[in-house]
């Protein structure tokens, strides 16, 4: 089946980034964003988003454990991309830690908010259609619409042999993290096709596995959190620092501080890993050390919680001494991260050196943008990743929609 309609605009991925780039490009230009604005302007030849799921914003749901950190006050732009969900109506809360949540607490409400932006502004969603190619096509050789450009035009190609073809093209396809929710990476082989380069993309923000030998020892732990100082050491050099909570699993270590490490892991190096926590990063050694010859357990359980501080006693034999140094340098071998279906975010895809950063279009092939995830971009927990994927998706949208 072929779609003889030449829309303005085509975006391929309907998740954060794509249907806030489909938003943005269906809105008359000459509307502020933010406040008050009238639905449904109509828009040249029309806005198209093609989602592979059987509906958009899937993998949406399940961010910040279903709350949706969609921004936070430290990201960059953070205020514009709160002025757009304003403008969609959406009342937001932020945290002390500056991130922004829906008021309610629930993702589906900025799903839904997009959701019904889409449908007001007369965007064609036409879910269950994952894009399997997509070219560039000369003018001359279209014979459908008779008012089409004459510029050349995209046609994108479904699984189900469906064509559709737009002036203008928007790749959102999202990373390969999250399988579960549709992620499968199409868009670096799309991106590939109109020469572009693809940083090989890497599991981020995800669970680091501990070596074998670690496991009886994680055994003893597990499910405790602990507030601390957290560095990854790759060899004898020292790869990052992050502080937060963490969490033992029975595999190794999680938690945000752990999470955010695992970015510093996209180098594959052979060199051994290491991750060292600091248990009391408030508290000196030396004063720790002192507090256990004194109180001993009676210490121990009020600094750490308190399987912790059963292995701290049982692996140091009560040598206040060790058991110091072990709070103040707790170390686990580091084998890898967990995979594709655990990470949150992709670390890879094109570099955004690549694209004209004002407007997200590609710096080889006029008319191409791209936004969110398939970007090489992975930020630290906290709503940064989300800030990504809307701001790159309103500013893609913008400019593809500007001349529509």
């Amino acid at each position: 089946m072929t779609n003889e309609k030449l829309y303005a605009v085509a975006v391929v991925g309907g998740g954060a980034a794509g249907m806030t780039a489909a938003i943005s490009a269906a809105r008359d230009p000459r509307e502020a964003e933010g406040g008050a604005r009238p639905f449904g302007v109509p828009r040249g030849r029309g806005v198209l988003c093609l989602e592979r799921n059987d509906a958009p914003g899937r993998k949406l749901l399940a961010t910040g454990n279903g709350r949706c950190n969609f921004t936070n006050a430290a990201c960059a732009e953070s205020g514009e991309v709160s002025h757009f969900f304003h403008g969609l109506g959406l009342l937001t809360r932020r945290d002390a830690a500056g991130r922004f949540y829906p008021y309610a607490g629930q993702a589906e409400a900025v799903r839904d908010a997009l959701r019904r932006e889409m449908a007001r502004r007369g965007v064609a969603l036409c879910c269950d259609t994952p894009v399997k190619a997509v070219r560039r096509v000369a003018a001359e050789d279209f014979a459908g619409d008779a008012a089409a450009s004459p510029r050349a035009y995209f046609e994108m190609e479904a699984e189900d042999g469906a064509l559709f073809r737009a002036e203008r093209l928007i790749i959102a396809t999202g990373g390969k993290a999250g399988p579960q929710y549709g992620c499968r990476g199409d868009g670096y082989a799309f991106a590939q096709r109109f020469g572009h380069t693809v940083v090989s993309p890497l599991p981020s923000l995800v669970r680091m596995v501990c070596s074998a030998e670690e496991r009886q020892r994680l055994e003893e732990i597990r499910g405790v959190r602990a507030s601390c100082s957290a560095a990854l050491w790759t060899g004898d050099a020292l790869s990052g620092r992050a502080d937060g909570e963490v969490l033992f699993t029975e595999k190794g270590l999680s938690g945000i501080c752990i999470l955010d490490l695992s970015r510093a892991m996209r180098v594959r190096d052979r060199r051994a890993r290491r991750v060292v926590l600091d248990l009391a990063p408030a508290i000196e050694e030396r004063t720790l050390r002192e507090l256990f010859a004194e109180k001993r357990a009676a210490f121990l359980t009020g600094v750490l919680p308190k399987k912790l501080a059963a292995l701290v006693e049982a692996e140091t034999r009560g040598n206040p001494r060790a058991a110091a140094r072990l709070i103040k340098a707790m170390t686990f071998s580091v084998e890898g991260t967990e995979g594709w279906r655990e990470a949150q975010v992709t670390s890879g895809g094109v570099p955004p050196n690549e694209v004209d950063t004002d407007t997200m279009e590609s710096k080889r092939v006029p008319g191409l943008f791209f936004a969110g995830e398939v970007l090489d971009y992975d930020g630290v927990c906290g709503g940064f990743n989300l800030n990504w994927a809307f701001r790159t998706g309103m500013k893609a949208g913008r400019a593809a929609g500007a001349d529509a």
